[in-house]
């Protein structure tokens, strides 16, 4: 099977990356859609906690050293690549276009487990309209939380509910990290990685396109998703109307679903990154 450039789309949740994936999925050179490859990043999640958190004596039991231990997990991460390839063995395709918000927390490692020559593109997106959008899936979660314990009361439901209910208050400080964790990366600082703007990608912007398209090597679709060659779990409270469709501006304002001091108190968090993005003046 011959090797493919893995092309990772990555960003905060509720940024775009769905929709920049479809994108992608459209050039011919492109493989189809796939859904996020969660099952890898937690390959690598585990990889990370051994490698970091381990105590001495068992890392080196069970371990050795840190290239042993890249290699166990690398052909773990080389298996299920393979397994995604065999859905698309009739189709002739250079790139394997992946994604996963959460890659985000790993990006020094990308290079590692897709190799060096992989691409690696993330979307940037006002951190306003991140959270508000995020608020909406909490609490979509929270009802669904609600009707499942109405129907069937017990001690984890109510856990779950209590979690939910805190999760809200730190969710400006948890996405602050996506963000950070990019412009902070070496992967960054040395141009590896190809900031998108939201923004710019559903207003059509050509310029943007064609950045993108400098650095990724082949075209990029302005109308909406490509290839899809698995569908859409619409149960999921993640799920947006838009996927599998043509790129549409956002109906929602974020305003409607966060409070004043809300989005005092974001503006204040991303004030740095204000500076470089210049989502509001």
């Amino acid at each position: 099977m011959k090797e493919k450039i893995k092309v990772l789309v990555i960003g905060a949740p509720r940024s775009g990356t769905t929709l920049l994936a479809g994108l992608l999925s459209v050039d011919k050179q492109a493989s189809p859609m796939l859904p996020e490859c969660t099952y890898i990043t937690q390959i690598i999640q585990h990889f990370h906690n051994l490698l970091h958190y381990s105590d001495p004596q068992r890392f080196a039991a069970y371990a050795i050293d840190k290239p042993t231990l890249v290699g166990m997990y690398r052909g773990m991460v080389d298996s299920m690549l393979k397994t995604v390839q065999s859905h698309f063995n009739e189709i002739d395709y250079r790139y394997l276009i992946l994604k996963d918000p959460e890659l985000t927390q790993l990006i020094e490692l990308i290079p590692c487990f897709f190799g060096e020559d992989s691409k690696t593109v993330c979307v940037v997106r006002d951190p306003r309209a991140v959270i508000a959008s995020m608020l909406e899936v909490e609490s979509k979660k929270k009802k669904d939380l609600w009707s499942g314990w109405i129907k069937t009361p017990s001690w984890v439901t109510a856990s779950e509910l209590v979690n939910q209910m805190f999760h809200t208050r730190k969710l400006i400080a948890d996405f602050f990290l996506y963000y950070w964790r990019v412009q902070e990366s070496q992967l960054y600082k040395r141009g590896a990685v190809h900031i998108v703007r939201y923004e710019k990608i559903v207003s059509r912007d050509e310029d943007e396109f064609k950045r993108l398209e400098e650095y990724l090597g082949f075209t990029v679709s302005r109308e909406g998703f490509g290839k899809v060659h698995f569908d859409f779990d619409r149960t999921d409270p993640t799920y947006s109307a838009g996927y599998g469709r043509g790129i549409q501006t956002p109906s929602s304002d974020f305003r409607k679903n966060l409070t004043h001091r809300q989005i005092k108190k974001i503006e204040e968090v991303f004030s740095g990154l204000n500076v470089v993005y210049g989502w509001w003046k």
